[in-house]
């Protein structure tokens, strides 16, 4: 069974599994998260970023895509535009990354560019896909 997790403990954990998968950079201690574990180990996360009371960045990983439940997809999204009272989520992956790319185009996700060189990868800089969800959009709510 796996579990939603957002307390203390769980924190680190899930920033250290999100960051590598998701290619965040410079995102350290203002975050919050929800991390998804099955038997004590994380299977799956989302860290939410650069809040501005308008806008939230949200990074998500997953080891295995069936992890995010319509359940969890609702509670992520409940809490961008509810707890958070967002108008909108920004997400971005680069373009090869086409399981990913799926899930959020799934999600109802709109591409609305694609910004050159920002995603850095080891020592080479990726294109990226940013993508935007404004509230009346989201199906989950």
């Amino acid at each position: 069974m796996i579990e939603a997790r957002f307390d203390k403990q769980s924190k680190k954990t899930t920033l250290d599994f999100v960051s590598p998968r998701a290619n965040i950079q410079g995102v350290t201690d203002q975050f919050s998260h929800i991390g998804y574990f099955a038997n004590n180990k994380i299977v799956g996360g989302v860290i939410f970023s650069h809040y501005d009371g308008h806008n939230i960045w949200m990074h998500l990983a997953l080891d295995d895509p069936k992890t995010m439940r319509r359940s969890f997809a609702k509670q992520v999204f409940e809490y961008c535009f509810i707890t958070c009272k967002c108008v909108r989520i920004t997400a971005m992956t680069t373009l090869d990354n086409k399981r990913c790319i799926k899930l959020i185009e799934s999600a109802g996700f709109k591409k609305e560019g694609v910004i050159r060189k920002v995603v850095k990868n080891g020592m080479q800089y990726l294109d990226g896909i940013v993508y935007g969800l404004l509230r009346k959009e989201c199906r989950y709510l």
